[in-house]
C-alpha cells in the first residue's frame, strides 16, 4: 500500500506544471539559458567566419604553399568546431513538457552538453597546440620567421591557451556545480540523483 502511494504521489509531482519553491523560477532559468545559448552559438557562427574569410583572405593574397596549408588546417579545425557546437546543442533548446520534471531533465541536459562542450575544447586546444608551436618552430629554424615575431607568435600562443584553460575551468565547476544542486533536489524529493525523467 505505501509503494502505491509513494508511486501515486511521484506522479503527480512529475505532471506539475507549476515548479516548488525547491527549485526556484526553473522555467526562467531555462529561458535565460536558452538565450545564452543562442548569443554563445551565434558568437560561434561569426568567429568561425572570421577565421574562414581572414584565412582565406591570407592564402589569395600570400598565395604560397605554406599560407594555403594554413588556410586548410583553419578551415578543417573551424568546420570540424562548428559541426561539433550544432550537434552538441540538439535535443537540449527545448523542454519535453511544462512540468517541473521537464525543465529540471532539459537543464540536466544541457549541463552535460556544456561538459561535453569543454572536453572538445580541451582536445580542440591540444591539436591546435600540437599543429602550431611546430609549425612555428619550423618556421622559426628555417629562417623563414624573426626572433621577434617567434616570440611574439610563442607568448601569444601560451596566452590564448592560458586563457582557454581557465574558461574551461571555469565552465565545468559552474556546470558540475549545477548538476550537484539537481541531484540534491532530487534527493530532498526522495529520488536518486542523476536520475532522468
Amino acid at each position: 500500500m505505501m509503494d502505491e502511494e509513494l508511486a501515486n504521489w511521484r506522479s503527480a509531482w512529475l505532471a506539475e506544471v507549476d515548479p516548488p519553491a525547491l527549485l526556484p523560477d526553473i522555467r526562467r532559468m531555462a529561458e535565460r539559458e536558452k538565450r545564452r545559448m543562442v548569443l554563445r552559438l551565434g558568437g560561434q557562427l561569426l568567429w568561425s567566419l572570421a577565421l574562414l574569410g581572414v584565412s582565406a583572405w591570407w592564402a589569395w593574397r600570400w598565395r604560397s604553399l605554406e599560407s594555403v596549408l594554413w588556410a586548410a588546417v583553419i578551415w578543417i579545425l573551424t568546420f570540424a568546431a562548428a559541426r561539433f557546437a550544432i550537434r552538441n546543442t540538439a535535443g537540449t533548446w527545448r523542454s519535453a513538457g511544462q512540468s517541473t520534471a521537464a525543465f529540471v531533465d532539459l537543464t540536466r541536459r544541457r549541463c552535460h552538453a556544456s561538459l561535453r562542450a569543454v572536453r572538445f575544447g580541451r582536445r580542440l586546444l591540444a591539436v591546435n597546440l600540437a599543429i602550431v608551436v611546430p609549425w612555428l618552430s619550423w618556421d622559426f629554424a628555417r629562417c623563414n620567421l624573426p626572433g621577434r615575431n617567434y616570440a611574439i607568435g610563442m607568448v601569444l600562443t601560451a596566452v590564448l591557451t592560458a586563457g582557454y584553460l581557465i574558461a574551461f575551468a571555469w565552465l565545468q565547476r559552474k556546470k558540475l556545480a549545477e548538476l550537484e544542486r539537481l541531484n540534491r533536489f532530487d534527493e530532498e524529493r526522495g529520488y536518486s540523483g542523476g536520475m532522468r525523467y
